[in-house]
């Protein structure tokens, strides 16, 4: 338990989803206006490396996850603060997200090679961060689930 009477579990996830909506709105959500700014942070693949129309669904997936994503994420964190099982819900749709996102990059990558289409090459950190999202993901799924009787 934690100073606020929340369990460590729940407050490591309030922790990771305030962590994904931050990375989220730099990463997307600024990169829909400011592509080339955000690709230069490393967030997004640089526009010289990549086939014009990657740029495009790139744009176009940071559309959909500030309209979606970002507001689970907010939903999700709000909920397990206040310890609402609503809050768990919202977690585990961004947790289920949070598997969705690396297979999508993952298999989009390996596709673009195989069509010889032109783009970033996938190095340790592109394979590294997105499993570490799937494990803590499967981690906090699990989690909730176990502990589903803690909140209303």
């Amino acid at each position: 338990m934690t100073r606020s009477g929340r369990p460590i579990g729940v407050t490591t996830l309030i922790l990771f989803h305030l962590f994904n909506l931050i990375i989220w709105f730099f990463g997307q959500t600024l990169a829909f206006f400011y592509y080339d700014m955000v690709a230069e942070w490393g967030l997004q693949e640089p526009r010289v490396l990549v086939d014009p129309v990657i740029v495009e669904v790139n744009r176009a997936i940071a559309i959909a996850d500030t309209i979606l994503i970002l507001p689970l994420f907010l939903i999700a964190t709000i909920g397990l603060w206040g310890m609402r099982f609503w809050g768990v819900v919202a977690s585990w749709i961004v947790l289920g997200w949070l598997w969705y996102f690396p297979l999508v990059f993952w298999s989009s990558q390996a596709l673009y090679a195989a069509a010889d289409i032109r783009h970033a090459p996938t190095g340790m950190v592109g394979i590294l961060v997105p499993a570490t999202l799937c494990v803590i993901a499967a981690w906090g799924i699990w989690y909730l689930y176990r502990n589903r009787a803690l909140f209303d």
